[in-house]
């Protein structure tokens, strides 16, 4: 007996059903926090600590794993061959070329050199311990501060960046399930609220206002020239409309020709004194009117 599979057959591959907009969003935080921890290391950090970075970070994530590890510290030196350790204000950006080894990006400041100091060197690979280390750069090359201290501000932008896009990238990501799951709407009308309306329209106009919403619906300045059609069963309201229609014109101080075999807008629109005009030759109001103007058009 062969089985029926009932339903529509989903993709797998494509389109993706992952919440590709908040994945988005999250790389580009990532890139943004990368330009941000750049812009940090490059421009806020000085030579000397940019320089210690990956010792820093070293001592932090070896230290983790080993009580000693061996490092090349920078020394200073003066001419009776007196070296100590770096300190911050010995150094400034620049280049110091070595024996038999690659220059070292830094170059004695002007108050080294003024105090006797003439050579900047890397010393000899040596095992230190790792916390101490860690202890002697946070106190003395980053201000007290620990790693992630040093970039707090560069990572806090980078959150900043990514709980700003989240709100617009997971409305997206649902809008986007919804028509994956439901289909989406490529022709035909739309149920929409009338602040909807007016949004999608630009409407600025005349309109509508019914007891099931407060705000009114309203159409284009522009289009108020053309057709406007009311439906509905007898009952429904057609006539209140209407009068809507009329009495926002009214107000306005504009004319309405309305065609009433009824009669049932003349009572409560119809103004003598505004001069306003009846076609009907069965109504006196309207024969009499008529008289009146072609006696005083002689």
């Amino acid at each position: 007996m062969m089985q029926t599979q009932w339903g529509r057959k989903e993709t797998v591959i494509f389109p993706l059903h992952s919440p590709l907009y908040s994945y988005g969003a999250i790389f580009l935080s990532v890139m943004l926090t990368g330009i941000f921890l750049y812009l940090h290391f490059a421009l806020a950090m000085s030579p000397l600590q940019r320089f210690y970075l990956t010792y820093y970070v070293r001592t932090v994530v070896a230290g983790a794993v080993h009580r000693t590890d061996k490092y090349r510290m920078l020394m200073v030196a003066d001419g009776a061959k007196r070296s100590r350790a770096v300190r911050d204000n010995d150094v400034i950006a620049g280049l110091s070329p070595q024996i038999d080894e690659k220059p070292i990006p830094l170059q004695l400041s002007g108050s080294a050199r003024a105090s006797g100091l003439l050579f900047l060197y890397r010393g000899p690979r040596t095992e230190y311990l790792n916390k101490p280390l860690y202890n002697y750069f946070q106190k003395l090359v980053y201000d007290g501060e620990s790693v992630l201290e040093t970039f707090r501000l560069p990572l806090l932008f980078g959150v900043a960046a990514l709980f700003l896009q989240l709100p617009f990238s997971i409305r997206k990501d649902i809008k986007r399930y919804k028509e994956m799951k439901y289909g989406r709407r490529l022709k035909g009308p739309v149920l929409v609220s009338p602040k909807e309306f007016n949004k999608a329209v630009q409407g600025d106009g005349i309109g509508f206002k019914t007891l099931e919403t407060e705000a009114m619906m309203r159409i284009p300045v522009g289009a108020e020239g053309q057709h406007i059609e009311l439906m509905g069963d007898t009952g429904a309201g057609k006539t209140t409309l209407i009068m809507q229609l009329l009495r926002q014109i009214q107000s306005r101080g504009e004319s309405a020709i309305i065609y009433d075999p009824a009669c049932e807008f003349i009572q409560r629109f119809y103004d003598k004194d505004r001069e306003d005009i009846i076609l009907n030759p069965l109504d006196a109001v309207s024969i009499l009117g008529t008289l009146r103007r072609a006696t005083s058009a002689r």
